[in-house]
């Protein structure tokens, strides 16, 4: 699913997680905060495992590599446009690029397997099985007692640019909320469709049962001015693997 930032339902749902998130948690006036739990302590959900993604819409642009310059639905300016048209895979493999789609502003829209596990009790670990990435989510501690956040979470500081970038992360009600900038930028799409080092990439992760199933969704927006008009947001969902699925077996970039 991608939906317009500016549109009804993008205001629709902003408005349904706001109030949601504003619920969920319960403040005690007068009491100070105990000693914070950990981020593992405090998780409200379960993201860890092996999830595989489940691909019911936007298959032409997820599943198959289109042509340059085919950036449809992606709300890409004039110097995005230009760069999308200008893509070339062979520049890509002879400039060891080819990883590009798998920075964190496309790589959960890809046709992939991720793992997530803890790193320790505050980081979060996402490894892709397709590209052979780990992204790392600092979790902030929480402190016991204390009202939840509705207010969007701020970047960390600038670091070193890196493809997966510098992500913080905090848990909100029962969502995961996580922001990445300091990227070296890359592609939305497999195609060259463009996002830049300025990116500043929003994710929400949740968790969800649906008939014994478990489904991890992740929104991402993507708010990039060099290349995009405004936020590009998109929906991912994944359902856990099972013991019956193939073993875990990753590969890289240039063989998805």
């Amino acid at each position: 699913m991608q939906v317009r930032m500016n549109s009804p339902f993008a205001a629709t749902v902003a408005t349904a997680f706001i109030a949601l998130a504003a619920t969920s948690g319960t403040a005690h006036a007068g009491q100070a905060p105990a000693t914070p739990r950990s981020a593992r302590e405090a998780a409200p959900i379960d993201p860890t495992g092996v999830w595989v993604a489940v691909i019911t819409e936007d298959w032409r642009w997820r599943m198959l590599v289109q042509k340059p310059g085919d950036a449809t639905s992606v709300p890409l300016n004039e110097a995005g446009t230009k760069a999308a048209k200008e893509w070339d895979p062979a520049r890509d493999a002879a400039t060891g690029e080819v990883c590009k789609p798998f920075g964190p502003g496309g790589v959960m829209r890809l046709p992939l397997r991720i793992r997530v596990s803890w790193a320790d009790d505050q980081t979060l670990k996402v490894e892709t099985e397709a590209g052979q990435q780990t992204r790392l989510f600092p979790v902030a501690p929480v402190p016991r007692g204390a009202p939840i956040a509705v207010t969007p979470i701020e970047p960390g500081p600038a670091k070193s640019p890196s493809l997966q970038g510098s992500t913080v992360a905090r848990w909100n009600g029962s969502t995961l909320e996580a922001v990445t900038n300091s990227t070296t930028g890359g592609y939305l799409r497999r195609n060259g469709v463009p996002y830049s080092a300025n990116a500043l990439i929003r994710e929400y992760w949740n968790v969800h049962t649906d008939y014994d199933v478990q489904y991890l969704s992740v929104t991402t927006a993507v708010r990039d001015p060099m290349y995009l008009r405004q936020d590009f947001l998109t929906g991912s969902s994944f359902r856990k693997v099972t013991d019956s699925d193939p073993k875990w077996a990753p590969f890289p970039c240039d063989k998805l």
